[in-house]
């Protein structure tokens, strides 16, 4: 497509996207974590607040920050070509895959709350239960995740930067993508990845809500009426093969039915392999945990419900009309594979206005993923390599010397090998398609290891082996069987990727599940509960011998105080737990039986059927926007109040250096029920004394 390339933008806007836009978070964040440090006492030079936020975020910042972990960029842009290529319907079903893992994490996060309430990574459960060789086993599979799906994120997003501004050179756009999460994640660690999800989700639904709403009531589309009325205008210009009449607005759309199930089992494989998806679970307060994780499993429809059926069903329309940037041209394979529907359609009904937003998300979404990819592997590296194998007894200070060297090394070792698969032929689909075969197999032994007590160490280690293999053989097999022959092209269809994912998921299952069960072991679940994975701190005073008949009364004291919450604590995390399976099992059945399987049948969406589901899903961004955007900024005014009369005060003191030196400052003392620095989650949280 040398020839035939479409420019949207300049390259200078691009560049302004990567390099200013970047630069100002980094710099902001940087020094957000100062001021948090400094007003609101957070050491971020701790191990604790680095890579779990001290336990204490809560709900309205975790379900900000869940929310935006799971709003990739590639996200955006494969909803509007798989709507484009199997009609409104993929819409649905890209939503239904991505809700489902979510409930599944906050199941997953109350348990481990209950049963290793110190972890800081998912490896750390591993390696307690089964020991070495299972741990380095799960050591491999994560951070190939981490690898496999931060480069993937980047390789997509890169593609539709580099075709939005002015073809800018994709490998140009692969190395700036990292450049100012590294700065920021480096210094702030895990809670200036919450507060940078926090305003990354904010911009992200601003911007979602004003070019949904936008499109919609175009002069080009006409609102919800002309929308369905051109659908149904242009429902014969291309047949959809597997869809009931080859229609675009039918529920019986078998493409769109592979491609959920296909993205829901690389989903779990991305949520739960992801050890930062469990940091965020540890770093959540005991109750916010839960409620966090299921708010935004309910709620992350609605970064492709509406943008699937109004963008995604614009393009449909408009893909053959001169407004449309390829005209009089088709779309080629490769655009088609790499997302450009979403940026071609918004270049059609909003021009430059449309592009410039979309490149915006994009760009803050896949920094996001990028920013919690290297706090998970950062850890992973930390706590599970160096802490376990070389350093044992590693303190505050190298622990995070160790954080900070790992987050520049893998930014800049996922920017080179994304630039990999690109030069070896890959792009966004074929690798969606591609990474669940490898990520999957470690997802139920790894559910099982905190969940199901009888798992033994043999069934941990021989079930995501056998997944891995048997995976990889049908999908290669399945993929010769169908088309004759094995290539790039054969394994990335719908089928061979298919049965591969669903072994490499549920084969794991089936060994784990006959082997734990020969061999009739039972773990107990003290083991965790009762491990020290403290990390000491790296300023802690030395103590005398004078001090340590005051320093036993105290502890014993401690342990008094401790005895009697920990009752009231378990009957809590038990209740959340009842919770979470409750919710996990309704969100299954209601985003994959009894919703979508009525409309699996010999019918075409009426206009009341088709402008309901536009409408709800409108309302559903709307929603979203408030709880997960604007919420969070209610609930944390009173830390946004301190360290703002922290600022001006300091300010005036600069100013006035002789009233500074006559009238010593006096320090800021914040309550330790102020549980939420950043997000203030309860009003019970109070500050007691600010002077």
């Amino acid at each position: 497509m040398a020839d035939d390339q479409v420019q949207l933008l300049s390259q200078g806007v691009g560049y302004g996207i990567l390099v200013g836009v970047g630069g100002a978070f980094a710099i902001g964040m940087i020094l957000t974590t100062k001021f948090l440090s400094k007003y609101l006492n957070e050491d971020h030079h701790s191990t604790e607040t680095f890579s779990v936020a001290n336990r204490n975020v809560g709900t309205a910042l975790t379900t900000s920050a869940v929310y935006s972990s799971w709003s990739w960029a590639t996200e955006l842009l494969w909803v509007s070509t798989m709507t484009y290529n199997y009609g409104i319907q993929a819409s649905y079903y890209y939503g239904a895959g991505l809700s489902i893992q979510i409930a599944v994490m906050a199941l997953l996060g109350i348990h481990a709350k209950k049963k290793i309430p110190k972890a800081h990574t998912s490896l750390e459960i591993i390696s307690l239960r089964y020991g070495k060789v299972a741990h380095m086993l799960f050591l491999f599979l994560c951070l190939v995740n981490n690898l496999l799906s931060c480069s993937a994120m980047i390789v997509g997003a890169a593609g539709a930067i580099s075709i939005i501004a002015g073809n800018l050179h994709i490998v140009a756009s692969m190395m700036l993508i990292p450049f100012g999460v590294l700065l920021y994640t480096a210094f702030g660690g895990l809670k200036a990845t919450f507060l940078t999800d926090f305003v990354h989700t904010l911009i992200l639904l601003i911007v979602l809500v004003i070019l949904n709403t936008t499109v919609l009531s175009s002069e080009k589309i006409g609102g919800l009426n002309g929308l369905y009325n051109l659908l149904v205008e242009h429902d014969g210009d291309r047949y959809v093969e597997g869809n009931y009449k080859g229609s675009f607005i039918t529920g019986k759309s078998k493409g769109s039915v592979l491609f959920g199930l296909i993205l829901t089992g690389g989903n779990f494989g991305l949520c739960i392999m992801d050890s930062s998806f469990w940091q965020k679970t540890f770093s959540a307060d005991q109750r916010s945990t839960v409620p966090a994780y299921l708010t935004s499993a309910v709620l992350i429809f609605s970064n492709v419900w509406p943008l699937g059926a109004i963008i995604g069903g614009a393009s449909l329309v408009l893909s053959k009309t001169p407004s449309w940037p390829t005209y009089p041209r088709e779309m080629t394979t490769y655009e088609i594979s790499s997302g450009f529907t979403l940026p071609y359609t918004l270049k059609a009904v909003m021009g430059n206005g449309g592009c410039g937003g979309i490149l915006l998300v994009i760009y803050l979404a896949v920094t996001s993923t990028v920013s919690a990819q290297l706090i998970s592997v950062s850890s992973i590296v930390s706590f599970d390599i160096f802490k376990k194998y070389f350093k044992p007894h590693a303190n505050n200070k190298q622990m995070i010397w160790v954080s900070h060297v790992t987050v520049i090394i893998f930014g800049l070792f996922a920017a080179g090998f994304s630039c990999m698969l690109h030069y070896v032929g890959t792009n966004m689909t074929w690798l969606g398609y591609f990474y669940p075969l490898i990520i999957c197999p470690g997802v139920i032994p790894l559910i099982f290891s905190i969940t199901w007590d009888k798992q033994s160490t043999l069934a941990v280690i021989v079930a995501p082996i056998t997944g891995l293999i048997f995976g990889l053989t049908v999908w290669t097999t399945s993929a010769y069987a169908f088309y004759d022959e094995v290539n790039v092209d054969t394994l990335g269809e719908q089928l061979p990727c298919l049965y591969g994912t669903l072994t490499a998921l549920f084969l794991p299952a089936i060994v784990s599940i006959t082997i734990s069960l020969i061999q009739n072991q039972k773990f107990d679940w003290q083991v965790l509960q009762n491990a020290d994975l403290t990390i000491r701190d790296h300023n802690a005073p030395e103590h005398s011998d004078s001090n340590s008949l005051n320093e036993d009364k105290h502890d014993l004291a401690e342990e008094t105080v401790e005895l009697n919450s920990q009752q009231a604590d378990e009957r809590s995390l038990d209740f959340w737990i009842k919770v979470a399976t409750g919710a996990t099992i309704f969100i299954l059945l209601v985003t994959w039986v009894l919703w979508p399987m009525p409309l699996y049948r010999d019918w075409i969406f009426t206009g009341a059927y088709f402008k309901g589901y536009v409408t709800v899903g409108l309302i559903w961004l709307y929603v979203t926007l408030l709880v997960v955007g604007i919420y969070p900024l209610w609930v944390g005014r009173k830390a946004f109040m301190i360290i703002a009369r922290g600022i001006i005060r300091d300010f005036k003191n600069r100013k006035n250096p002789i009233a500074d030196k006559t009238a010593p400052e006096t320090p800021v003392e914040v309550s330790p029920e102020y549980v939420d620095h950043a997000s203030g989650s309860s009003e019970k949280n109070e500050i007691t004394s600010l002077k």
